[in-house]
């Protein structure tokens, strides 16, 4: 599949095309069911979808191995090429996924399928030369299949396995900032690692196309000696022990992150506490003084005095801070964050007009949600800020529109014209 391993020897076709066409389905359909369940779980499309995508390519890398057997290409080494190219192409289309991620799992799978060349051409060479010498004879062609099966449900269960559920959380790949509830400032951004992973198994790809295309010696020939085999057989081995430790490091930095999202969603609601505290503290403070109140307000209204009662109550219903809220909605992550940024609003003298109806379960995650209304909010509060002679105003608006559309609006005044980024 992802190794055409093109043996050449002058214009010599020992074999028949049938045997070439076993060859090409040999070397494709096991490294189709090694992806399939690796990022089954990361399909775009529908089963049947995906089917139909896979059945035209297929038949373009069946006509690849054949156009390079018949000499269609003026390099046979292109076809080497080519083919991973055109698989990061189909997973990059079927898959919703990293492209690093994508590479890194495709090179990997190069990397054995050559060992498994390599071990089903020499122990071909062992029962017949004359029959390895044939290059794509069935006898090649069934020690294939038998290597590339217990290589690959090896590599499924040592590694593969373990990275299909081991990647970077996209709630944190894919958001600029991460509030620090306890620094008061925002943390730099995690981007994904696997932009860089894989370029460990390209390293040892093209080791191998070195291995294999330097030298005058036929390449079907080459894989026939015992210490090419042993040497590819090193190179895999101690590449897998250093792909287990970059499948460690993404596990550590998956734990670190999910525990940094744990207190992130830690520290969400000890402001909402606070906030909730704060409020009932207020209240308090306010049944204390309602004897004083009403003492007052029955004096005012003896006298006559409307105008000043009307005074009173005003200032003491502005003092009192009776028209925050205590609850902006049932999802405890936007409450927190609300309950975060009102009362600076206040304090910079923003009129704040807030109407959100946000469920408490969403189909986004609270992290996400938070940091994306922590921004919004933060940029809107700096601009109006920043106002000195107008009045400054902000209205943040967000509802439900159907089950999976939400509408969030996020609106400011301001004086300094915003500009865009260069």
């Amino acid at each position: 599949m992802l190794n055409i391993c093109i043996f050449h020897e002058e214009n010599r076709m020992p074999f028949s095309r049938w045997e070439c066409l076993l060859h090409s389905i040999v070397s494709i359909v096991p490294f189709i069911f090694l992806f399939y369940y690796t990022f089954k779980d990361r399909f775009r499309f529908s089963i049947s979808r995906t089917l139909l995508i896979l059945v035209p390519f297929t038949l373009v890398q069946i006509s690849i191995q054949f156009a390079a057997i018949y000499g269609y290409l003026r390099w046979i080494g292109f076809a080497d090429i080519l083919s991973p190219a055109l698989y990061v192409l189909l997973l990059l289309i079927v898959v919703r996924d990293h492209i690093g991620r994508v590479l890194f799992a495709l090179l990997v799978a190069c990397n054995f399928s050559n060992l498994a060349v390599s071990a089903a051409k020499y122990v071909e060479g062992l029962f017949s030369v004359s029959d390895a010498l044939k290059r794509y004879h069935w006898t090649f062609s069934f020690w294939l299949l038998i290597f590339e099966c217990a290589i690959l449900l090896f590599l499924w269960k040592v590694m593969f396995k373990a990275f299909r559920i081991t990647d970077l959380p996209d709630s944190f790949t894919d958001t600029e900032n991460l509030y620090d509830s306890n620094s008061q400032r925002y943390l730099p951004e995690d981007r994904s690692l696997w932009r860089y992973l894989w370029f460990v198994p390209a390293t040892f790809y093209l080791i191998w196309m070195y291995m294999f295309y330097q030298g005058n010696e036929p390449a079907v020939r080459k894989l026939m000696h015992l210490h090419y085999l042993l040497v590819v057989v090193a190179v895999d081995f101690g590449s897998l022990f250093i792909y287990g430790l970059i499948i460690q490091l993404i596990r550590d930095q998956d734990e670190k992150l999910e525990l940094r999202s744990e207190n992130y969603q830690l520290s969400l609601q000890a402001l909402q506490y606070q906030y909730i505290n704060d409020r009932i503290e207020q209240t308090r403070r306010m049944r204390h003084d309602l004897r004083h109140f009403l003492s007052t307000t029955e004096m005012l209204a003896n006298a006559g005095e409307w105008e000043q009662l009307h005074r009173f109550i005003s200032e003491t219903k502005e003092s009192s801070d009776l028209g925050e809220p205590l609850f902006f909605c049932k999802n405890i992550a936007v409450n927190a964050v609300l309950s975060y940024y009102y009362p600076k609003m206040k304090s910079c003298g923003i009129a704040s007009d807030i109407h959100v109806d946000i469920p408490e379960e969403l189909g986004v995650t609270s992290s996400d949600l938070s940091i994306l209304l922590s921004n919004l909010t933060e940029n809107a509060v700096e601009a109006c800020s920043h106002q000195a002679a107008t009045e400054r105003s902000l209205s943040i608006h967000a509802a439900m529109r159907g089950e999976n559309v939400l509408m969030l609006t996020v609106s400011n005044s301001y004086e300094i014209e915003p500009q865009k980024n260069a």
